[in-house]
């Protein structure tokens, strides 16, 4: 049994009803800040009943209230979660709560009407609302949650709260009903008793002298008569009072059982990492060994597991979260949510989820998985051929390292097939956002670089797009009622036209494009444009020419400003130099496109160099556009910035 869908809505930060479909075992919820990942979260606790949420009073900041002007708070909020996997005993016992779709759900509902410092809550189960609640189908959860801001000292100190405490009453459960059945008491209360016993009457001991002398002394001012008779002991020793006086140390090493345990330390000795790790151990070993009766839907609900760990500890951990929920005996269902490329890129794709604000009261939940990229996709090209495009779930599995998974927590993407683009278009998208922004009303200004709008530049090595993009928009007839991730995603993209052939020697020459109107690319992702760019959120942008640096230099004087940074990191002065220096201290505004494009061929060959390199290149001539404002940007990387920015762009 497990949670198969959690709806919300009007509550927190969550305004239009919103489902979130998880998945048995691990579900990893990833997104950027304030997209409503905790409130997903408060709201599986409230309805749950956790332990430390569950029983907490309703406030006024729980009920949504929109970011307008004059706005009020909603006058309920409603949760409802439905379950999936029920055994045959499960449908028994869950009976009440069944709908007449034949699914399990359990709902609440909290109306704003304070009264005497409460809000008016509703539970049931199934459709009725009416019908009878049988509360104590609560205890077949075991919720537990562990906060972003973990105070995992104080957590694992002795008290009533402690976990330690929680973990030795839930192992002795079964055992101490059975005992107090029979009126008799656990073994480890009477050996804590013999103990403190023998060490209060002991004569080699202080505390018996103690009392003595207590009793001598009140003897004496009273008499005998008016006196009373004293007894020196501990505190009360049961079970539960045991529990809570437990304390747990650290060796910063797995040493042996024959070690000297004068070496361990208290917590506030340990670092903050380890001590999370610490206190997540113990609330694993309550959820994973509760004993082989428990038939609990069990469920882990972790915020921010990252906190505080480097990233080799971050992977462990969440292949190790990834393990228990698979358990046979005793599975478990964890949600985490996390801001951590590193744990987004280690996770499968099957288990994340997207979460994006869609506006101040909505959020969008989209799991990878229904994006559409576990699907092969025939795609109609002018109604005449077939295009297959294979399933992508396996390649971005490959491909989600720890620098691409960065676009599961921006606001807009924008993919690029080098390192050469990676490192200028950051750099081109400053003048971009500056000459947009000329003449704007405030209202529809952008902000003035890819960093302050949220956009992640994303590297894919090559020509990846149809696999990238089915994240949010879809190709094919099979895939249109599948999901997108609703952020705005820009792919800037080469046309790559055929090398030919010299008819002399048959040799390949570079070719040279000269008119930015040809079609002769032979780029297999131009098949997909129309597709693409008639989506909602993603376009595809396609350089006029030929390649990133041939296009680059076939603009205005640019030809002119990458010659002179050849010129000045070129590794020696013979005649390839002063070809570069010739094109260097040449105008090329006015130039004829043949001549250009010869020239930017030249340029082009040069970059390639094993002396050079496009990646060092593009490092260089970055550097150098930070002080030069004339460089002029092709029309693909200004709309490609401008639609990932948010901004409106002339297709």
């Amino acid at each position: 049994m497990y949670i198969s869908n959690i709806s919300i809505e009007n509550y927190k930060g969550i305004g239009q009803k919103t489902a979130i479909h998880l998945r048995q075992g691990l579900n990893v919820i990833v997104g950027e800040n304030a997209s409503g990942k905790t409130s997903i979260i408060d709201a599986i606790r409230l309805l749950l009943r956790e332990d430390e949420f569950g029983y907490t009073p309703v406030s006024e900041s729980d009920f949504h209230k929109p970011f307008e002007v004059s706005a009020q708070a909603s006058e309920s909020f409603v949760i409802q979660a439905s379950f999936a996997g029920l055994t045959k005993d499960d449908k028994v016992t869950f009976l009440p709560w069944y709908d007449i779709d034949q699914h399990a759900t359990l709902n609440l509902k909290v109306e704003n009407k304070e009264k005497y410092g409460r809000f008016k809550r509703h539970v049931w189960g199934g459709s009725s609302k009416s019908s009878a609640f049988e509360w104590e189908l609560f205890e077949k959860f075991n919720c537990i949650y562990l906060p972003p801001l973990r105070d995992a000292e104080a957590k694992l100190k002795e008290g009533k709260a402690s976990r330690l405490a929680k973990l030795l009453k839930n192992i002795e459960a079964k055992a101490l009903k059975e005992l107090k059945d029979k009126g008799e008491i656990h073994s480890l209360e009477k050996k804590v008793q013999s103990f403190n016993h023998d060490i209060a009457t002991s004569d080699d001991l202080p505390i018996k002298k103690m009392n003595d002398l207590i009793k001598s002394k009140l003897t004496d001012a009273v008499g005998e008569v008016f006196g009373q008779d004293t007894h020196i002991g501990f505190s009360e020793v049961g079970f539960n009072r045991i529990a809570e006086s437990l304390r747990l140390f650290f060796f910063p090493d797995f040493i042996s059982d024959g070690t000297n345990k004068d070496y361990y330390r208290s917590l506030n000795e340990n670092s903050l990492g380890h001590n999370n790790l610490l206190y997540l151990a113990t609330v694993l070993a309550e959820l994973i060994d509760s004993g082989e009766e428990d038939e609990r839907l069990k469920v882990l609900l972790v915020e921010e597991p990252e906190a505080h760990l480097h990233p080799q500890l971050q992977i462990r951990l969440l292949k190790y979260l990834e393990e228990i929920s698979k358990n046979e005996t005793s599975p478990i269902q964890v949600i985490v949510t996390s801001h951590s490329p590193v744990l987004a890129s280690s996770a499968s794709i099957e288990s994340l989820i997207h979460i994006s604000s869609g506006n101040t009261s909505s959020i969008n939940a989209t799991p990878i998985i229904c994006t559409g990229i576990d699907k092969d996709i025939k795609h109609e090209i002018d109604g005449k051929e077939d295009v297959l495009i294979p399933a992508s779930n396996l390649f971005l599995s490959r491909w989600l390292d720890t620098t691409k998974s960065t676009l599961l927590f921006a606001k807009g993407v924008i993919l690029v097939e080098g390192i050469a683009e990676a490192f200028l278009v950051p750099q081109l998208a400053k003048s971009i956002l500056k000459n947009y922004n000329e003449g704007k009303d405030k209202k529809d200004l952008l902000p003035d670089s890819l960093e302050k709008a949220g956009v992640s530049i994303v590297n894919m090595n090559g020509i990846y797009f149809k696999h990238f993009m089915r994240l949010f928009c879809n190709f094919g007839k099979q895939d249109k009622d599948c999901q997108n991730i609703e952020i705005r995603c820009a792919g800037i993209t080469d046309k790559d036209p055929e090398k030919l052939k010299d008819e002399k020697d048959e040799k390949t020459i570079p070719a040279t494009p000269i008119d930015p109107d040809h079609n002769d690319g032979k780029n297999p992702v131009l098949n997909l444009l129309t597709k693409i760019n008639s989506s909602d959120y993603c376009r595809l942008y396609t350089g006029a020419y030929k390649t990133l640096e041939y296009d680059l230099a076939m603009e205005g004087n640019n030809l002119q400003v990458m010659a002179k940074v050849l010129q000045d990191n070129w590794h020696n002065r013979g005649t390839v130099y002063k070809e570069i220096k010739s094109i260097a201290e040449k105008e090329w505004n006015d130039e004829k496109p043949q001549i250009k494009g010869s020239n930017a061929n030249i340029i082009l060959k040069r970059i390639e160099d094993n002396n050079m390199g496009k990646g060092y290149y593009a490092q260089l001539l970055s550097e150098v556009l930070q002080e030069d404002s004339n460089f002029t940007i092709p029309d693909n990387i200004n709309k490609a910035v401008i639609w990932a920015c948010g901004g409106s762009v002339d297709d």
